[in-house]
């Protein structure tokens, strides 16, 4: 499992020029506010066009400026998990996890198991029927985090996971982030201004100023 990124794309300020051949584990990208962290990520995803460039998932390629290759995000078999979580707020807990499990193309039955084993493994018991406005920061990164894993994705990326959580509640659920991200198996990759997160969470970090991407010396 590897996934290869070589973009360009005009922003602004600067120009974003990231390389990075990432293998199957957890790498941090830090940086900034505004130095093209979260730009790089929806570029990954599908959510953002680069100017040029090329994107490889374990030999599927996703972007290709040359080839005019570009697939849709629900093609990419990427998991992203937004700052705000971005959850669905006139569904509940199980509807929005359903969300994940229908692309898979599960029936009722299948989905309604997996939903469930994803509600007891996130400790979201008693929670099914609640909605988001309803539910805590730690308990909507929960909620996000299965609707993520429910699709199964072969690459998961975090944007600031823990940024609306107060400190209280940001070290349980960075244990909890850890032991998910140890059972995935695949390639993640953790964007955050915070180096204490990237050294505590990630086997590799990467460092991004103005847009320019070079492998950290040490995390």
């Amino acid at each position: 499992m590897g996934l290869y990124v070589n973009i360009a794309k005009r922003l602004n300020q600067f120009d974003l020029q990231v390389e990075f051949n990432l293998e199957a584990g957890v790498a941090g990208l830090m940086g900034a506010s505004g130095s093209g962290k979260s730009m790089t990520l929806k570029c990954i995803a599908g959510i953002e066009l680069p100017d040029r460039g090329k994107i490889v998932l374990d030999g599927k390629v996703l972007f290709d400026s040359e080839a005019k290759i570009n697939l849709p995000p629900q093609k990419r078999n990427v998991g992203y998990l937004f700052q705000s979580y971005a959850l669905f707020p006139n569904m509940n807990v199980v509807e929005n996890i359903f969300c994940g499990l229908q692309a898979k193309g599960l029936n009722n039955a299948e989905a309604s198991v997996r939903a469930q084993s994803l509600i007891e493994k996130f400790k979201l018991q008693g929670l099914e029927k609640s909605y988001p406005r309803q539910l805590s920061g730690g308990q909507k990164q929960r909620v996000a985090l299965a609707r993520l894993l429910a699709a199964e994705p072969e690459v998961i990326l975090l944007d600031e996971p823990f940024s609306a959580l107060d400190e209280d509640l940001k070290e349980e659920l960075q244990q909890e982030l850890q032991a998910t991200l140890a059972e995935f198996g695949g390639v993640a990759l953790l964007v955050s201004h915070n180096k204490s997160e990237i050294k505590k969470l990630c086997n590799s970090a990467y460092v991004i100023k103005q847009g320019q991407v070079e492998k950290a010396s040490e995390i």
